[in-house]
């Protein structure tokens, strides 16, 4: 996978049991966000490089899990600093404008499962699971 390829560090959670970190499930989003998430993923690092931070110690930042939820990006740091939690929270309110299928202009569902679809996918979500049914876990940008 890309991120996990150009971020080994911030990933390094996709090798650890489930109870050490929610990232050896994967990212629980879809394909639409992979911008937004390698974007996210280099601010963090630049962060933690500007802040002295040693990419082999410890302290270097660490996801422990990436989702959706409510129509938004969950981006979740075992640690983090103020400047990080910025960032992130600027993603999540991106999240909300991005189409988590396809990465075009969208805008969140109702319902008990929101997820953030342009017109398209918000339609073909809704004549595919009538009753609102959770869609599938995609798949971030696998080469």
């Amino acid at each position: 996978m890309k991120l996990y390829a150009a971020f080994p560090r911030l990933y390094r959670g996709k090798d650890k049991t489930l109870q050490e970190s929610l990232m050896s499930w994967g990212f629980d989003c879809g394909d639409g966000w992979f911008d937004l998430i390698w974007k996210l993923s280099g601010d963090i690092e630049d962060v933690a490089r500007k802040e002295g931070l040693d990419p082999c110690s410890y302290e270097w930042p660490e996801a422990v899990q990436v989702k959706q939820k409510f129509g938004t990006l969950r981006f979740h740091l075992e640690e983090t600093s103020d400047a990080a939690m910025a960032l992130i929270d600027a993603a999540r309110a991106a999240s909300a404008k991005i189409c988590e299928v396809c990465g075009a202009p969208g805008s969140p569902g109702e319902g008990r499962h929101v997820q953030t679809l342009c017109r398209e996918h918000a339609r073909e979500k809704s004549s595919a699971h009538p009753v609102g049914d959770r869609m599938p876990v995609w798949k971030l940008q696998e080469d």
